[in-house]
C-alpha cells in the first residue's frame, strides 16, 4: 500500500492552456511557478505535452481557448 502512495506523489499534472495576451498555447505543470514552454498552435503543444507525460509518468489536463476545462487523460 505504501508503494501506491509514493507512486501517486511522484505523478504530476501537466496543463495545456491558452495565453490570450501572448496568443500562444502554454504547457504548465501544477505547482510550478513558470511556464515550461509555449507554442503557436494547440497541436504543437499537445504533441510535446504527450511526450512529457509519457516520460514523466504524469497526467494531462487540456483547456479550451476560453480557459474552460476540455479533457483529462
Amino acid at each position: 500500500m505504501a508503494e501506491k502512495v509514493e507512486e501517486k506523489e511522484r505523478k504530476g499534472v501537466y496543463r495545456v492552456v491558452y495565453n490570450k495576451e501572448e496568443r500562444v498555447w502554454q504547457i504548465k505543470k501544477d505547482g510550478a511557478k513558470r511556464v515550461i514552454t509555449s507554442y503557436p498552435t494547440k497541436d504543437e503543444a499537445m504533441k510535446r505535452v504527450k511526450e512529457l507525460c509519457e516520460t514523466q509518468n504524469s497526467n494531462l489536463i487540456v483547456h479550451r481557448k476560453d480557459g474552460k476545462f476540455q479533457k483529462k487523460k
